[in-house]
């Protein structure tokens, strides 16, 4: 099961909505990403630990984008 896939998930919403299947609109999803999967959380709070740690202390005002490069940006 991908993370998305399971009940309540955007990827059932859509198949919901669509008359899909979850678990093939949940590995579409993954598939457009350059990474090919989901950002798992551990990835997202290893960024977290690192912004508030002492050598991110001269980041201010940036954005970042924790996605498998699914939304391109210049």
């Amino acid at each position: 099961m991908l993370p998305d896939d399971r009940d309540g998930g955007v990827a059932a919403t859509v198949a919901k909505a669509t008359g899909g299947d979850p678990h093939a609109v949940a590995e579409r999803a993954a598939g457009d990403s350059l990474t090919g999967r989901f950002t798992r959380p551990e990835e997202v709070a290893d960024l977290v630990v690192f912004l508030a740690g002492d050598r991110a202390a001269n980041i201010t005002g940036a954005d970042f984008a924790i996605d498998g490069g699914l939304v391109s940006t210049l």
